[in-house]
């Protein structure tokens, strides 16, 4: 007798989101992760180019958020590629082209993710001129490289996460990156994580987020409330 398929779980869908794999992992974590990348690369375009050159202190705050923002894509993609890669690789090796590809768009992103670092710190020790025009430049490569890839694991990589990860190694795998982060970027995390957020998907992970999360929730907001209102304000 054949057992029963584990059963759909709801998913979010974010603004920038290309789709929502049905199935039966909850991906709301990666899906407010790629939501964040996207919000804050965009907000970190515009902020840039608005900055005056002489507010150095904002200047360094943009460069310290732009290090954020980069932290946690490490973490995000160091998993994908020490865990969920192989994984598929060997469970699906009939999607060996699809994961190829976003690995490669991995590698990608990293290049982006150097020269926008790099650009950085060259417009923070002179944010004028031809510096302001490279930093530009390398955030919107970030943001395109990694809005594509984003995109196509959305479409094609969650898709094989949902048929062949059971909900057990998802859950450790969540667990595995929460202690990499530490209690206190953790509660950063969680502000980052859930900031900005529709009201429908505020209201799903209201229903459905662990009571330490709801707990630990109003002051991770207050405290990134306060950093974004700086930040973009």
């Amino acid at each position: 007798m054949q057992a029963a398929a584990p059963p759909h779980l709801p998913q979010i869908t974010l603004p920038g989101q290309a789709a929502a794999a049905p199935g039966p992992l909850d991906m709301g974590n990666m899906y407010l992760a790629h939501y964040g990348f996207r919000r804050d690369l965009g907000r970190l375009i515009t902020a840039v180019g608005r900055v005056r050159p002489d507010d150095r202190r904002r200047v360094a705050a943009l460069r310290e958020h732009l290090g954020w923002v980069l932290f946690v894509l490490r973490h995000h993609h160091t998993a994908e590629d020490e865990a969920i890669w192989p994984l598929l690789r060997d469970r699906a090796p009939e999607a060996r082209g699809t994961i190829d590809a976003l690995e490669a768009e991995h590698a990608a992103c990293d290049r982006w993710i150097l020269e926008s670092t790099d650009a950085f710190r060259e417009f923070e020790g002179s944010p004028a001129g031809e510096a302001g025009e490279r930093l530009m430049t390398a955030l919107r490569g970030l943001a395109d490289a990694l809005g594509a890839h984003l995109a196509h694991e959305e479409t094609e990589g969650i898709p094989l996460m949902m048929a062949h990860i059971a909900p057990a190694e998802d859950a450790a795998m969540h667990k595995a990156i929460s202690r990499r982060f530490g209690p206190g970027k953790m509660i950063t995390l969680l502000g980052w994580l859930t900031s900005e957020l529709p009201p429908d998907v505020e209201e799903h992970l209201r229903r459905t987020s662990p009571k330490p999360m709801l707990l630990l929730h109003p002051l991770a907001a207050r405290r990134y409330r306060r950093r974004a209102a700086y930040l973009w304000g």
